[in-house]
């Protein structure tokens, strides 16, 4: 090595103990740089059918929203989140944009401190920042951090219910227990699987106390039974809610060997070609650095790490196997909230190495980045014509106007473009009492209006082009009497 290499060298490691030394600083500046690029996402009126379901089901009052969600799949608590947000900042133009920021909220907490707690534990800034980045960019974040659903609070609490685990673990303290459980059971009422996520995490850690610190087996199991009480009311509901939909035709596609490794092209996939191999490649590795490390140090931490690939790893299995054995109950995003402490895992397993091989690969996940970023941004603002469609709608429709439509189940998601009483289905128009016009959102394949309905009554149908709302391309038709 010259002596001008090594003098780069040697700047590079200055600037990296001086970025060391302001960890905390340095990992709040990433943080919010990141929520700015999820705030960036939210500028756009597209709602998906789950997302028009959230944005119905909080216009109820509290009772309301917990009475819509015993008759859903999913438990209240992300709703009754929404609703105070509702509540608290009650604008009609920029109400999906609220929501979209409640849903940031939780994603920008877990990136905080998930990322400080790796840097506690490892003392280490790369391997913070690793976290991070795998959470932000080597998984399907992108998307979720603004989809009005739970997914993202499920996140939150799942992750931070095994990190306090282990904390609970290592120091015995009390509001380590406390927390451990308040996020147990904060995540059990967020989503189904992530009470699945918080089951496993529970049993994870009484298997490590029964074989390591069997003196922390009183407060595990009163922290259990605890949470077992608080959960009570809606376990009863959970139960309902799992016989309802194991002997019912319910929308999840069968579980095949095909629909297993989508699995994978979900939480990982790009758009470029062989992302899915190479980002899964480098948990592999991850996890075989980490335990080749874990076999020559045998460290608490260690174990965690490899505690953590097991939490997302069984809830996915759980939900295949019960599917498997009786009917389709488990669909890909269901694991998203135990995919944070996938992240953990990642962190903890590549710390293990020098940490220019993690500059390298911190490198390598904002170049995965960028190309997320892109895609995030095609599937909010640039994927759909509900722009266009709106703007068209908002220059024409009148009071006296219908809009009918011929897919019936979109009418939730038409539902939150257009007045309830102005959509009506193509099977249900009284044509003999049409005082306005009619927009027809003709949908390919479905009924069309007949030209014997046209011409009875004195009825001209025009082609206004293609338009459409979230992935729904229809042709827009102006119906109107002849003069």
């Amino acid at each position: 090595m010259n002596n001008k290499t090594a003098k780069v060298c040697l700047t590079a490691h200055n600037i990296y103990e001086k970025l060391n030394i302001h960890a905390k600083a340095v990992i709040t500046a990433a943080t919010l740089f990141m929520t700015v690029l999820f705030v960036s996402l939210c500028f756009n009126n597209n709602v998906h059918t789950d997302e028009a379901f959230s944005m119905q089901l909080i216009q109820n009052d509290y009772a309301g929203v917990i009475s819509g969600t015993m008759g859903s799949q999913h438990p209240p608590l992300y709703y009754l989140i929404a609703k105070t947000a509702a509540l608290l900042f009650p604008t009609e133009t920029y109400k999906l944009q609220v929501q979209k920021f409640v849903t940031i909220v939780p994603v920008t907490l877990t990136l905080l401190l998930g990322s400080f707690w790796v840097q506690k534990k490892t003392n280490k800034l790369l391997s913070s920042l690793l976290f991070g980045a795998a959470l932000s960019f080597l998984i399907c974040t992108m998307e979720y951090a603004v989809q009005v659903r739970m997914y993202s609070w499920g996140l939150f609490f799942v992750t931070m219910c095994g990190l306090e685990a282990y904390d609970a673990y290592i120091s015995g303290k009390l509001r380590h227990w406390f927390w451990f459980g308040l996020f147990g059971v904060a995540a059990a009422y967020t989503h189904n699987y992530a009470f699945v996520s918080a089951v496993i995490i529970c049993g994870l850690l009484f298997l490590m106390i029964v074989f390591y610190k069997r003196e922390h087996i009183r407060p595990w199991l009163i922290t259990v039974i605890l949470m077992f009480a608080a959960y009570l009311p809606w376990f009863f509901v959970l139960i309902s809610q799992f016989l309802g939909t194991a002997t019912s035709d319910y929308w999840i596609p069968e579980i095949t060997g095909e629909t297993i490794l989508g699995y994978f092209t979900w939480a990982f996939g790009l758009d470029t070609a062989y992302s899915t191999v190479m980002i899964l490649l480098l948990f592999i590795l991850g996890g075989v650095v980490g335990l080749i490390d874990l076999c020559r140090r045998k460290d608490e931490l260690g174990v965690f790490s490899i505690l953590c690939w097991l939490v997302p790893t069984l809830t996915a299995s759980a939900g295949v196997i019960v599917s498997l054995l009786t009917s389709p109950i488990y669909y890909n995003r269901y694991v998203y909230p135990a995919m944070g402490l996938l992240c953990i895992f990642f962190a903890l397993s590549w710390s293990r190495v020098e940490d220019w091989y993690q500059l390298v690969l911190l490198l390598f996940c904002c170049v995965i980045g960028v190309e997320r970023y892109k895609e995030a941004i095609d599937l909010e603002y640039l994927s759909t014509n509900t722009d266009i469609t709106m703007a068209y709608l908002e220059e024409n429709l009148t009071e006296d106007d219908i809009v009918v439509y011929n897919w019936s189940v979109y009418r939730l998601i038409y539902e939150y473009y257009v007045d309830g009483d102005q959509l009506v289905y193509i099977e249900d128009v009284d044509w003999d009492s049409l005082s306005g016009d009619i927009y027809f959102f003709y949908t390919y394949n479905c009924e069309q209006i007949s030209q014997s309905t046209l011409d009875t009554y004195g009825l001209i149908m025009e082609d206004m082009g293609e338009m459409g709302v979230e992935q729904n391309v229809f042709v827009m038709y102006h119906v109107y009497k002849a003069e």
